[in-house]
């Protein structure tokens, strides 16, 4: 695996990332308290103004923002190139994200907040794609991270794009495709382009690195991203063309299928064979990928009063097992590994402060680990047992709340170990 050189001078803020990371667990207190609040209303349908408006608080609030703050810290060392966005600028991104968010999932419940979504979100998100994708095209560097990490930013740029053209729709009577395939394309595009896309390439790199498998090979690193590059780019044509979209997603969900087979089997031939709790979230979360794709080409064969019911456990399945499964797992990696290092360079500067380092358990504890992916597995057991027994669809919400509070708390106490311990290390 070759990453490329790390430079400190590189390495954001470490606030930079955090501050993103903070922010997740607030809009998953909302989006669990909406839940816990529709109870089993939401196997009604997809389209209902609540599960709209749950969708995109963990989309954007949740999914995105985490993501958008790893991308922070994944540039310099995956393309030795960091996103530079100056504090006021990237402050602004930030409060235009939060608060666009807030009256986007408001408009759907009837508050006049559309105009409002669409401006900030345009301008909060527009700024990042076009800060990612300029450093992509002028100074990135590793082939092999950088066209698809370029890819899944074009893919975000397109999901933004076609959520607009909904909200002018919303906003001004302006609908440029009839029915709901613009509406489809916008979450095929959001969920299998921007972040699997995303989730696959870093995986490429981090699951050898962290958890000492071999290297996915060279074949599996092209050839997955590009298959789904084709499949993203069926599900536009058959978009414009208004043809159905169930072969283009079923192409989609047979390479999502094999890479997640292709994960798993790296996970297998790890060299560390000692219980790891994020090796864990990769395995569940993979799982829970298989399942939700293979009931998505399976998806003709559900009789249709049964068919909105089956498009809501996909949606959980997916985004909550696989995308919030392995943005958890990552969060337990990648914030201890900030917090030591930023530490490093003060102890390279100072030897008696080295051992003051702390080490990635003294961080976030192996029991921290435990409680917080169990809450996890709690919360998939939840969606499985209302899916068969929907009066008790409330669980959801509740395991969702307590998982995501117990996330802030292991992230606000590393960041709290951090301060503590730097300033030990800057008066030694």
């Amino acid at each position: 695996m070759r990453l490329t050189g790390l430079n400190f001078s590189d390495i954001p803020q470490l606030d930079v990332p955090l501050r993103f990371y903070l922010t997740a667990p607030f809009f998953a207190v909302i989006a669990s308290l909406m839940l816990i609040w529709q109870g089993d209303a939401i196997w009604l349908g997809r389209w209902l103004p609540a599960s709209l408006a749950i969708t995109h608080l963990v989309a954007i609030g949740m999914m995105a923002m985490i993501m958008i703050g790893s991308l922070f810290q994944i540039m310099p060392v995956l393309c030795g190139a960091p996103i530079t966005i100056p504090p006021t600028p990237l402050l602004l991104m930030q409060a235009g994200l939060i608060f666009g968010t807030l009256a986007l999932s408001a408009g759907f419940f009837g508050w006049p907040t559309f105009a409002i979504s669409f401006v900030l979100l345009a301008l909060s998100l527009g700024y990042f794609i076009t800060s990612l994708l300029g450093v992509l095209l002028r100074k990135a560097g590793g082939q092999q991270t950088r066209v698809p990490i370029m890819l899944a930013g074009l893919a975000l740029a397109v999901v933004v794009l076609a959520g607009l053209l909904l909200l002018a729709g919303y906003l001004w009577g302006y609908f440029p495709f009839a029915g709901k395939n613009l509406t489809n394309f916008h979450a095929s595009t959001g969920i299998f382009g921007w972040v699997l896309l995303l989730i696959m390439v870093v995986s490429f790199q981090v699951i050898p690195m962290f958890h000492v498998t071999p290297e996915f090979p060279r074949h599996w690193r092209i050839a997955l991203p590009a298959l789904l590059v084709i499949g993203l780019a069926s599900i536009a044509l058959s978009t414009l063309l208004q043809l159905s979209l169930y072969y283009s997603s079923a192409l989609i969900a047979g390479v999502a299928i094999l890479y997640a087979a292709v994960g798993l089997h790296r996970l297998r031939q790890r060299k560390r064979k000692l219980p790891d709790t994020v090796v864990s979230y990769w395995q569940w979360a993979y799982a829970c990928l298989i399942c939700g794709c293979l009931l998505m080409i399976a998806m003709p064969l559900v009789p249709i009063q049964l068919q909105g019911r089956a498009e809501v456990f996909i949606a959980l399945i997916i985004g909550m097992g696989f995308v919030l499964g392995v943005i958890q797992g990552m969060l337990l990696k990648i914030v201890p590994f900030l917090i030591t290092l930023h530490l490093q360079p003060i102890a390279m500067a100072n030897p008696s402060a080295m051992m003051l380092l702390p080490d990635h358990y003294s961080l976030i504890s192996r029991q921290q680990m435990k409680v917080q992916f169990r809450l996890y597995q709690l919360g998939m057991a939840s969606v499985l047992v209302s899916l068969l027994y929907p009066p008790v669809t409330a669980t959801i919400g509740l395991m969702m709340l307590l998982n995501w509070l117990w996330i802030g708390y292991n992230i606000a106490s590393a960041s709290i170990t951090y301060r503590n311990v730097r300033q030990e290390m800057m008066a030694s």
